[in-house]
């Protein structure tokens, strides 16, 4: 399952992701994203993580996931990750230093940091 926000009146985009999300699920997602995009030329997104399905992302999805990403590295400033499971802290910690967009993860305990933070950063 995933859910998708936008902030009223900013850049934010935030995502909920439990469990397994289906590949029509993936699509909405991908032009919500798109769309703020064109709207704002730049997004912020917080994404939140619960239990993950396997895998998160369906298979068939996988290779327009990837091709997103690259399309799309300039038109995300900050990317706050909010999961408590511990590698996800590691792999966004490794992330950080290849991507444009500054990312930091959270616990899911500070979600209400994880907003302040992208509402707040330069």
């Amino acid at each position: 399952m995933v859910k998708i926000r936008q902030e009223p009146g900013t850049n934010i985009v935030e995502m909920e992701i439990e469990g397994a999300m289906t590949a029509q699920e993936f699509d909405d997602a991908l032009a919500q994203f798109k769309s703020a995009i064109d709207e704002h030329g730049s997004i912020r997104v917080l994404e939140i993580i619960g239990s993950l399905g396997t895998p998160p992302v369906p298979w068939s999805k996988f290779w327009e996931d990837v091709k997103f990403g690259f399309e799309h590295l300039g038109d995300i400033s900050h990317a706050a990750v909010v999961a408590d499971q511990g590698w996800i802290g590691i792999y966004t910690k490794m992330l950080d230093p290849l991507l444009k967009a500054e990312i930091k993860w959270f616990k899911r305990s500070d979600l209400p940091a994880a907003r302040e933070w992208l509402k707040t950063s330069v």
